[in-house]
């Protein structure tokens, strides 16, 4: 049975877990962690390109950063949040599939853009789209799992989103040999081809998510209803401002460092190093996705091992070391002259960052009713976007080509960034320490089965 409507989830909230199966569960999570997964690969994939699309089209660095960051980056933050309201309210399992459908639809349009006006408008596409993911899956997730088991899932998903983080760049790195080796049959540029093989295959995942994974009823306390308009939404978030606060400014300053990180390494491995796209994709990539898999593994066992030791914080201290020990790793990524020591700096930065995409989300989990879940995420994500990556890439690039000369540049404008917003993050989330452990104890004492 598939629930058509609110009132049927609302009807159904007696007996929240029992129409879905523990098999079921499972199933839906695996869906929604490839859909993530290729989520990345569609949103980085201009990244490993940059070079080809920027000669072709003419379009300069800091256009390109635009297109990296902020072509992407404020259409995602500024439509996350009223598309989570309706996924708060409303059935979330099509409104993905309709995300889905639209940012894969764009991603290969992109492969047809003839100019950098057509390839802004099909990234606020992409970020239109994408922006549905998180905060429905995130919502879910609580709805499929009982909360004594949500730590697993929860970081089965995030961690996708940490892992691909640089994944993403080896599935480019194999697009690109594949499209390079198709380029000359189809009569098409392998930089064109490339985009439109990564985004075919969300196209295949929409329609399997829609047929084989079922609506399942919202879960969690009677008064989670309190906060099913905007008004209660604005006075949940007032109340604990400073918890959320401190929370979304760490992620805005340390989100600018890590997606200006993310897009310009590439390039400064091409221009500084001598690589070409393939070997920056394996290469990069590798190092990030093994350093990335087992941060996700270390992180929220480090949270669980000391929590259950009776440290209440456990959370944010984990978080705010290893915040701030990747954005020190960050900084040497761009001032090092040795390729070795770059990479090694960008294995160890993602094994501390990984925390982040882990962890936050897990937070909201835990301190947030299940009526503000996605609107939270959609925050968390707005925030990590509207600034880290609208402003991240593209203001890197600007003081690379403002500011330095010479191939290592790129590296130079990166480390000025990183070193700017950095500490602003680390202060931050020490900041929230106290206002966490107070949600906790509530969240702890009115969560409970419907």
């Amino acid at each position: 049975m598939i629930l058509h409507d609110e009132a049927d989830i609302a009807n159904a909230s007696r007996s929240a877990r029992s129409d879905v199966s523990a098999a079921q569960a499972w199933y839906a999570l695996f869906i929604f962690i490839l859909l993530y997964s290729i989520s990345y690969v569609d949103r980085l994939i201009l990244s490993l390109l940059a070079p080809a699309i920027g000669t072709q089209l003419a379009i300069s660095d800091t256009e390109m950063g635009i297109l990296l960051g902020l072509g992407f980056g404020v259409i995602y933050a500024l439509i996350g949040l009223p598309l989570a309201h309706i996924i708060d309210r409303h059935r979330r399992i099509p409104l993905v599939v309709a995300g889905v459908s639209l940012w894969s639809i764009c991603t290969v349009a992109s492969g047809f853009a003839p100019d950098f006006m057509w390839l802004m408008i099909l990234r606020a596409g992409v970020a239109i789209g994408e922006a549905v993911l998180s905060p429905a899956a995130i919502s879910l997730i609580a709805d499929l799992f009982p909360r004594e088991k949500r730590t697993l899932p929860t970081a089965l998903y995030t961690g996708a989103g940490a892992v691909m983080y640089s994944g993403s760049y080896i599935a480019g790195g194999a697009a690109v040999q594949l499209a390079t080796a198709l380029s000359g049959p189809l009569d098409m540029m392998s930089w064109r081809l490339t985009i439109i093989i990564v985004g075919i295959p969300g196209l295949l995942l929409a329609p399997l998510l829609y047929f084989t994974v079922r609506e399942p009823a919202r879960t969690g306390n009677v008064r989670d209803d309190q906060y099913a308009t905007a008004a209660q939404a604005a006075a949940y978030l007032s109340r604990e401002r400073a918890l959320y606060g401190f929370l979304l400014l760490a992620n805005a300053a340390v989100g600018m460092g890590n997606f200006a990180v993310a897009a310009w390494t590439p390039t400064l491995l091409m221009r500084g190093h001598g690589m070409n796209a393939a070997q920056v994709g394996y290469s990069f990539g590798a190092i990030g996705l093994i350093s990335s898999v087992i941060g996700v593994a270390t992180w929220p066992t480090v949270v669980k091992f000391w929590t259950s030791h009776g440290r209440r914080d456990a959370l944010v201290t984990v978080f705010g070391t290893t915040l701030t020990a990747s954005w020190l790793c960050f900084v040497t990524v761009g001032l090092t002259r040795s390729s070795t020591i770059l990479l090694m700096a960008v294995g160890l930065g993602m094994f501390f960052s990984a925390a982040m995409g882990v962890l936050v989300p897990l937070l909201i989990q835990l301190v947030t009713p299940s009526r503000m879940r996605a609107r939270i995420m959609a925050l968390y994500l707005a925030s990590a976007n509207l600034v880290g990556l609208a402003f991240g890439p593209s203001m890197a690039a600007f003081m690379a080509e403002h500011f330095y000369s010479g191939r290592f540049a790129i590296g130079h404008g990166l480390a000025t960034l990183v070193l700017a917003a950095g500490p602003v993050a680390t202060l931050s989330i020490w900041t929230i320490r106290g206002p966490y452990r107070r949600a906790l104890d509530r969240a702890e004492l009115i969560d409970a089965p419907r």
